[in-house]
């Protein structure tokens, strides 16, 4: 198998090399296969004996190989200065030890079995907060936060034990602290925390004013004088009254002929998986949640798994996926399964996606107000979800920069992050605990840390895709379908350029960028009320 990749020079003049990527991106398939195959159906004990099996038996080979692979190209002079540092980078990233990742484990298990004091399970309370009847949100939050509480003795022990193994890893890996070993164990060779300062910039000064004008029109839509955090899910525009009735293909049908309608060469990549059977988004017993998109390279195919619910989520999260797919897509000819896709420019795909497709969202919505409803309601979700991503960025650059600290003082900071961070709309005073105890519900933190901000650098940069796509949408697509090729071979900053959008934008570029915003805001808006 020819490949295109940043080590293309030494695949095409060494077969040993070319027969151990090979033997990497085949291993890589097995076990992807294995893994869709089981959540399929995590009930068949036969796919769930092959999807154990396969993760014992070759994920250490795997690691063992992609590491061979690397310190031999390494030193060879064809390989890319950038290509080096990233493999460089990634040898000498530490290993998480047994006793992290039993305590992650053990973080996992209690976050997804935990009850509430009357034995509900939380897991189930999240759904609730967008009920229309505040006081069932109100009782869910409630119970979240006591639920959470009750497991505080567990939590807070377990956690600043990982914060004690990480900072031991780092120390021992001659590294000031454990941010920076975390950005060489995520692999960032392209930018650095001084950057993600910027962002949190950006957010505070150009997206909290926006957060709260949406914030303003919750409490005119709720009918109150203040708003509580059991309230952050309601707005005006979350009523789409409809429901995208019919089979899983007719579904895929009306997602083809958005695609079309936007550039045929999305639609051809969504065909191709149809033909190939390469998407899984029927409900049914046994399946298991969630919703994903995974790159078969040696099929050189992508693979989409999601729940359909019939409701307009369906619409969005499937865009999203197909983003993916269209990424993968772009970048085979230069997959060589050494060095993963860059978060920050596979959100970008998927999160573009998600906007490029929104003005023939009427091929799904009938409606114009559930139209103009559904793209509010997009925009409003991104802006309230993006000081998020701060808060939880400078709470782990603060946890591990400061790693004598106690629980109380970790309540205390959270808290203090979300003075700073977001909006002085929200009216915390029944539930002042869980202001400053909300981190404890992060994953993240937990599981994978330092990995978040990716989400807010790939939204603004998805965001002026989209400010470039309304004025030239053919150059638009054009560059953007091209710089997604770029992401195994060129820097993030590039691969931001080649699509026409600044990785770090300046304030006449963030300027322009939120007029624009407010400017398609208040477009949607007007549109809604002339359908009263």
């Amino acid at each position: 198998m020819k490949s295109q990749s940043p080590v293309n020079n030494v695949i095409y003049h060494d077969e040993n090399i070319t027969h151990q990527i090979a033997s990497i991106l085949q291993m890589e398939e097995t076990l992807l296969k294995q893994k869709i195959a089981y959540l399929q159906d995590v009930t068949d004990p036969g796919t769930t004996s092959e999807y154990e099996q396969g993760r014992q038996q070759l994920s250490g080979k795997l690691d063992t190989l992609r590491r061979s692979v690397k310190m031999d190209l390494v030193s060879r002079d064809v390989v890319t200065l950038r290509t080096r540092a990233r493999f460089e980078q990634s040898l000498r990233a530490t290993s998480v030890t047994e006793e992290e990742a039993s305590l992650i484990q053990d973080y996992l298990r209690i976050e997804a079995t935990m009850l509430t004091k009357s034995g509900e399970p939380v897991s189930d309370l999240y759904a609730v907060l967008f009920d229309a009847d505040e006081s069932t949100r109100k009782q869910a939050l409630l119970s979240i936060e006591e639920a959470f509480r009750m497991k505080e003795f567990v939590i807070q022990p377990l956690f600043s034990r990982l914060v004690e193994l990480r900072q031991a890893r780092a120390t021992a890996s001659g590294k000031i602290g454990f941010e920076e070993l975390a950005f060489v164990e995520l692999g960032r060779v392209d930018y650095t925390s001084q950057d993600v300062d910027h962002y949190a910039t950006i957010i505070q000064s150009d997206f909290l004013p926006v957060k709260r004008h949406f914030q303003r029109e919750q409490q005119a839509f709720l009918g109150k004088a203040t708003l509580h955090p059991w309230d952050v899910r309601q707005s005006a525009y979350t009523n789409i009254a409809h429901h995208i009735n019919g089979s899983d293909k007719l579904f895929l049908d009306k997602i083809q002929a958005i695609l079309e309608n936007v550039h045929p060469h999305f639609a051809d990549v969504l065909l191709k998986m149809r033909q190939a059977d390469h998407i899984d988004i029927g409900v049914r017993a046994n399946k298991a949640g969630g919703g994903f998109c995974e790159y078969l390279p040696v099929e050189q195919q992508s693979f989409l798994f999601m729940n359909r619910m019939q409701t307009f989520d369906d619409l969005v999260i499937f865009m999203h996926e197909i983003g993916h797919a269209i990424h993968h897509d772009a970048m085979k000819e230069t997959y060589d399964g050494l060095q993963p896709i860059p978060l920050e420019v596979g959100e970008f795909a998927a999160m573009s996606l998600e906007l490029l497709t929104m003005n023939e969202w009427h091929q799904v919505i009938p409606n114009k107000k559930d139209v103009a409803r559904a793209k509010l309601e997009q925009i409003r979700s991104i802006v309230e979800f993006l000081p998020e991503t701060i808060i939880v960025d400078r709470f782990q650059s603060w946890l591990y920069a400061h790693p004598g600290h106690d629980p109380t003082e970790r309540h205390a900071y959270y808290a203090d992050l979300r003075e700073s961070y977001d909006t002085d709309v929200i009216d915390w005073s029944e539930t002042p605990d869980w202001k400053g105890h909300a981190w404890m519900s992060v994953i993240h933190l937990f599981e994978t840390p330092f990995y978040y901000i990716e989400y807010a650098i790939a939204q603004i940069a998805a965001l002026q895709v989209y400010h470039r796509f309304t004025k030239d949408p053919d150059q638009t697509l054009k560059d953007f379908i091209a710089a997604l090729a770029l992401s195994q071979t060129h820097s993030i900053q590039a691969v931001y350029a080649r699509a026409g959008v600044s990785f770090l934008p300046s304030d006449a570029e963030m300027k322009e960028l939120m007029a624009f915003l407010e400017g398609q805001i208040e477009i949607w808006t007007n549109q809604l009320e002339k359908t009263y």
